[in-house]
């Protein structure tokens, strides 16, 4: 599993040190490529780097592009939960090489905790206002529209790729999309429990309606059916279009992964914030049920549906 990293980073003083994160990776293996400490990879068999194993495809993960409600989700922000969301991607690394990105937006989740309870950018000079909603920012169907000024928590910024963060995202594409079988983003729906929307799994395509990939029906069954087995209740995991649940969206790293770089899965992870219950304080693990019940399965179920579809068969 290689942890991707984007240049200097802001640390979060809630998510765990790089020691912790490996003891998870247990009993694999992190080794430096060529001798280069700043490249290490992961690799499950020993004597192979996963960068050179012909057979195991790449899923892409990125964490936090968008930050709204980052702060309050706790498998973003917080050690354990993230630990316990990590070992969901891990169980997988014998029959996936896993790219992560833990934190795509620092310099935006350091804004969220200092400056603004309502944020979604990163933190770059604009003209009125800083920052730049990073995942309306990629070159596909880009929204020019002026209308939007850099106040606006949607802003897409001047250009496609002005920004550092989704630049080095589209080089991850542009250098191992040949490998790259699934993009995931993973990330909050709302900024707090107040505004309910579900959790959700979302799919291309962001800016128009029409919508040609029969396949997620079938991934929607099955999600639905591994729902109904949860303890945790939950209405539903809407596994839908991002055009059906935003409304139309430009510019978004999911139908870029799909449109130009012909990812076969390209998928918008979207995490409900739960309040806590009257009796929390007989539940303390109230939100790490949350995240078992709902995003283990989730994860789980894509994981597996997206083996199946490149092999023919079964995870044994």
């Amino acid at each position: 599993m290689q942890m991707v990293q984007q240049g200097d980073t802001t640390k979060s003083p809630h998510l765990p040190s790089s020691e912790e994160v490996e003891s998870v990776l247990s009993p694999y293996s992190m080794t430096e490529k060529n001798g280069d400490p700043t490249k290490r990879y992961l690799r499950t068999n020993e004597g192979k780097y996963a960068d050179d194993s012909q057979e195991k495809k790449i899923i892409l993960i990125v964490h936090g592009l968008s930050v709204m409600g980052a702060t309050n989700l706790d498998c973003l922000s917080r050690e354990n939960a993230f630990l316990k969301l990590l070992s969901y991607y891990t169980d997988y690394l014998d029959e996936f090489d896993i790219f992560l990105i833990p934190m795509a937006n620092p310099d935006g989740i350091a804004a969220l905790r200092t400056s603004s309870p309502i944020w979604n950018k990163n933190v770059s000079p604009q003209n009125d206002c800083p920052g730049v909603a990073l995942d309306r920012n990629f070159d596909i169907a880009w929204n020019n529209n002026v209308s939007i000024n850099s106040c606006h928590q949607d802003y897409p910024g001047s250009a496609p790729f002005s920004e550092a963060e989704t630049r080095a995202i589209r080089d991850i594409f542009h250098k191992y999309s040949h490998k790259i079988i699934a993009y995931l983003n993973v990330h909050a729906g709302t900024y707090d429990y107040t505004t309910f929307k579900g959790d959700a799994v979302l799919y291309p395509k962001g800016y128009t309606e029409s919508s040609d990939d029969d396949k997620y029906i079938d991934l929607k069954g099955e999600i639905d059916e591994a729902m109904r087995n949860a303890s945790f209740q939950v209405i539903s995991v809407t596994v839908d279009t991002l055009y059906s649940w935003y409304g139309k969206v430009t510019g978004s790293s999911v139908d870029y992964a799909l449109e130009v770089y012909g990812i076969p899965f390209a998928l918008e992870l979207v995490m409900q914030i739960y309040q806590n219950p009257v009796d929390y304080e007989d539940h303390p693990d109230y939100h790490d049920h949350a995240l078992v019940e709902v995003w283990g399965r989730v994860i789980d179920v894509i994981l597996r549906f997206i083996w199946k579809s490149q092999n023919g068969n079964e995870i044994q």
